[in-house]
């Protein structure tokens, strides 16, 4: 395993451009550069810890294409979000995943890299010169704390792992897999020695990409619910759980008002769109991406932060974050409808001037591929009378706001021109219907062309940049899932009713009906429909019992028809997949590592022997 000693190769690559250019030329050159004379000042150690956050802040914008996109493993394969194409159905355990899958080991790759970035500075930050201690503080607190996250998202994934907590140029071969809730107590250890230092906010003093002390708490109570869920469901780190929920929403209250820059009384246009958007909610003011980094957003705590449009994204010498649409968008120009008759297909023929003579992305999500397409069960089923308690409202849901079941016709020969159709207008005989047909929920994909970059005509994947690509914030924390952590912390306490109470302060910010009952499965409804896409899907599933998340992915994941067979959704089986339980309670270790290891032997996990 040569991880630490590349990482420190490549990070070294990076110091040069930390180095004022006037000091640089006075430098003397060195022989050799190692890590003794490698780091001269502070700013090449941030340097090295924002490599660690660039790795975080890609898993939070989708990037298109196979296992190498970090958007996909937060959730791909779970009872949110599959994958299209045969070669990547992520629901299938079977046909697909393994240990020597790309998508496992990138994300064993992606937390140790951040981890090593972590050492790395932690450990030269004592042999630089620092004219701010407090910064310094600062910058350590901030290592500390995404080192134990990185760890608490290994444990969760992979269960036991290495504990690796100091950087050496030594390769080795012979790391011990520490136990799982050694590695939990570790992640805490870390996460709580960030939360003594650092800012109480992040956003506050414009820097809304570095963590702060609040985010720090909402990860300590994910972290302490799940080594209360390993010790045996201990009282006290559930208790502890709490306690971190409770400082989060204490300091970070729920957004019940409108606001922002589409808030009723905006003025204004934008891409000829009025600012003001009165039909809107609070929850729909949340993810407009301005809205995410202003002081008077309090429930936005840690954003992974794009680049605002394509100017910026070309005059950076194309860099930056950025999401694309085409992910989590339909396929409609390979859709029919039943009613189409002469008229060609009713989303992508005969298209009036007036749209460009084009399916038009504003309306319909992007010229999308629905690669890798939200489950029924996030389309449809969460929302249903049986799941949402009879909510006949909920505006975490809310039609042409914060979600588009149904798209416009927008073919001027059709007999359903200028009406929304939806899947019951579909022609079903495709075997991949459910995929290429999908919502779109404005968390990850604009209603109209107000959010979209239209200036911009450069092409790339065969469509316009203005069309193609997104240029939105994320939220990395957000203090709703906080009410989530913290009922589930109490319903594990043992107190279900403060759990109810608290679950549905949340679901009353959405207008949503009262729950009438709580129990892990209505936690895990309810997670599903404040914080898809946003939440960390299979961290949260993997750090529960596994009776509590396995059948989930059996009743809830998607499991498209093969050919022959009805069509998603009355069929959501692969063929070969005739098990009645998963196999597995973790990922697999990435093979590439268990053969790297020569010096102690590892066993796999559980179920992918």
């Amino acid at each position: 395993m040569k991880l630490n000693k590349i990482l420190f190769l490549g990070a070294i690559g990076l110091l040069g451009a930390c180095t004022p250019d006037n000091e640089f030329l006075e430098e003397q050159p060195k022989d050799l550069i190692t890590v003794e004379n490698g780091y001269s000042s502070g700013d090449q150690v941030l340097s090295t810890l924002l490599s660690a956050y660039n790795i975080i802040e890609t898993s939070y914008f989708p990037m298109g294409f196979g296992e190498s996109d970090n958007f996909l493993y937060k959730q791909a394969g779970t009872d949110i979000m599959d994958g299209k194409f045969t070669n990547v159905k992520y629901s299938n355990f079977i046909g697909t995943w393994s240990s020597t899958l790309t998508m496992v080991q990138n994300v064993w790759d992606n937390y140790y890299k951040i981890i090593s970035y972590c050492n790395l500075a932690l450990k030269q930050m004592e042999v630089v010169t620092w004219t701010d201690e407090a910064e310094k503080n600062r910058i350590a607190a901030e290592c500390k704390f995404l080192r134990g996250f990185s760890y608490l998202r290994l444990a969760e994934y992979y269960g036991a792992v290495p504990l690796v907590q100091e950087f050496t140029e030594t390769a080795r071969f012979d790391y011990e897999r520490t136990p799982r809730a050694d590695v939990y107590s570790a992640a805490i250890t870390d996460m709580e020695d960030g939360y003594k230092v650092l800012p109480e906010s992040t956003i506050a003093i414009g820097e809304p990409g570095r963590v702060s002390k609040y985010a720090a708490a909402l990860f300590l109570a994910e972290a302490y619910l799940a080594r209360g869920v390993e010790n045996g469901d201990n009282v006290e780190d559930f208790r502890m759980a709490a306690t971190y929920a409770q400082d989060v929403i204490d300091h970070h209250p729920l957004m019940t008002s409108r606001f922002g820059v589409r808030a009723p009384g905006a003025s204004g246009t934008r891409n000829g769109v009025n600012n003001a958007l009165p039909e809107g909610s609070a929850v729909s003011d949340l993810y407009v991406s301005q809205n995410m980094t202003t002081s008077a957003n309090t429930e936005a705590i840690w954003i992974a932060m794009s680049v605002p449009d394509y100017a910026t994204y070309a005059a950076n010498g194309s860099k930056g974050n950025r999401s694309i649409t085409l992910n989590l968008s339909p396929s409609l120009q390979d859709m029919s409808l039943t009613s189409d008759g002469d008229a060609g297909k009713g989303w992508s023929e005969n298209i009036g001037p007036e749209y460009n003579g084009e399916t038009n992305p504003y309306i319909h999500g992007g010229t999308g591929w629905g690669q890798t397409p939200p489950t029924w069960y996030i389309s449809v089923t969460a929302w249903d009378d049986a799941h949402n308690f009879g909510s006949a409202q909920d505006d975490r849901y809310e039609e042409g706001i914060t979600v588009r079941t149904k798209y416009l016709v927008i073919n001027t020969k059709h007999p359903m021109y200028g009406q929304y159709a939806g899947w019951d207008d579909l022609v079903k005989e495709v075997d991949d219907t459910g995929s290429m047909f999908v919502p779109i929920f404005y968390k990850e994909t604009p209603m109209d062309a107000w959010d979209w970059d239209t200036q911009n005509s450069t092409y790339q994947f065969y469509w316009p940049i203005a069309r193609a690509s997104l240029y939105r914030n994320k939220y990395i924390a957000r203090s709703g899932e906080a009410y989530l952590l913290l009922a589930e912390a109490q319903y594990r306490g043992g107190d279900p009713g403060s759990a109810l109470s608290t679950l549905n302060t949340l679901r009353r910010r959405a207008n949503a009906n009262d729950a009438d009952h709580i129990d892990i499965q209505v936690i895990l409804d309810e997670r599903a429909r404040e914080l898809f896409y946003e939440e960390n899907r299979w961290g949260t599933l993997l750090r529960m019992k596994p009776e509590e998340w396995q059948p989930r992915l059996l009743d809830y994941g998607m499991y498209t028809a093969q050919p022959g067979d009805a069509v998603f959704p009355e069929v959501r089986r692969w063929a070969e997949y005739d098990e009645s339980t998963i196999k597995f309670k973790n990922w697999p270790i990435p093979q590439t590592y268990i053969d790297l290891n020569t010096g102690v032997k590892w066993e796999n996990n559980e179920g992918w022997n």
